[in-house]
């Protein structure tokens, strides 16, 4: 059977800890394929996973994948582990800190040595992800990816080939104007839509501030950029556009992932043929929903209806109160 979205990238199993000591308390189902893929599943079923496994996924994916019918033909176990990691923020904002070497337990020490090696055996590369592509008449593909120009020259030829809609949420450490012109090249060559966030973008054009941001952005040969800005919100930026749009409604306790959530829900939105604002308002709702536990969004098919119902409300919120008529500024 064909699915309309694929996708691509890593697993992890998280644990999270804030500043004020409190924390998850246990790992929770993570990484940003998964994060990515919910992100798609609240809106439809016709959407499946890409990712390579550690074989110590099923304690905590098993109940998950059973609640919520998720098909597992692009799961692959590849390794022993999972990438299991500790994450650390400031508050419930999103803002990362950096604990002292005292504060790290042994335990920590060895998940961070772990995690240099199976991210090796994790990454999903371009030769498995057309297993799904070739042939499906695919809508769109999400891959959290770095800037390696082999993997995108590979990439780029099944995208031409299959003729899917490609989001590139880039990976972080390749966020940086030393790899300016390989990411401008991979935009044109092969990208549709684009995502980071204002740490990445920043670091990546070496600038300062949202507008500063933004001009760059609109640089980029890309239909448009899901451009997140934390607490803030995000905005979606077109070549002739900027969008701004708070964060949807609803209660905060943990917001690892929400950048890969509100990503895969800006591709199927994009992939769908929304308008930008539309595209925008359903990648906040995909956050929000999100944010409201740690770990992936527990049951997806039961918040579908409420999802639909909230980005409808919210859109024409915007509309009457804002102005803006199928994403453009009046």
């Amino acid at each position: 059977m064909g699915y309309d979205y694929v996708i691509a990238g890593n697993v992890m199993l998280d644990k999270v800890v804030f500043m004020d000591g409190t924390e998850s308390g246990r790992e929770s189902i993570g990484g940003p394929a998964t994060f990515a893929y919910s992100g798609v599943r609240i809106w439809t079923d016709n959407v499946m996973q890409c990712s390579n496994l550690g074989a110590d996924y099923r304690t905590l994916f098993t109940p998950w994948i059973e609640k919520n019918q998720v098909v597992t033909d692009g799961y692959k176990i590849v390794c022993d582990r999972c990438n299991h990691s500790i994450m650390y923020f400031k508050d419930r904002s999103g803002a990362y800190f950096q604990p002292g070497e005292q504060e790290i337990s042994e335990e920590e020490k060895w998940l961070k040595h772990d995690a240099w090696q199976d991210f090796g055996y994790m990454k999903t590369k371009p030769e498995e992800i057309e297993v799904f592509t070739k042939g499906n008449h695919v809508k769109g593909v999400y891959v959290a990816q770095n800037a390696d120009r082999t993997y995108w020259k590979k990439l780029s030829a099944i995208k031409k080939r299959d003729g899917f809609k490609l989001m590139w949420e880039i990976e972080g450490p390749w966020a940086h104007i030393h790899y300016l012109e390989d990411v401008k090249q991979i935009c044109q060559d092969a990208v549709d839509i684009f995502s980071l966030n204002i740490e990445e973008a920043q670091c990546l054009f070496n600038c300062e501030g949202d507008e500063a941001c933004i001009r760059e952005l609109q640089k980029l040969d890309v239909d448009m950029t899901l451009f997140r800005v934390g607490a803030r919100g995000a905005y979606v930026v077109t070549p002739t556009e900027a969008i701004y749009l708070k964060p949807a409604p609803g209660p905060v306790v943990d917001p690892t992932g929400c950048g890969n959530t509100s990503t895969g829900g800006a591709l199927y939105a994009y992939a769908e043929g929304k308008d930008p604002l539309m595209v925008g308002i359903m990648a906040n709702v995909a956050s929000s929903m999100n944010i409201r536990q740690y770990g992936i969004i527990p049951d997806m098919l039961g918040v579908r209806q409420e999802c639909y119902d909230l980005a409808q409300k919210l859109y024409e919120e915007y509309q009457n109160k804002h102005g803006i008529r199928g994403g453009q500024d009046e």
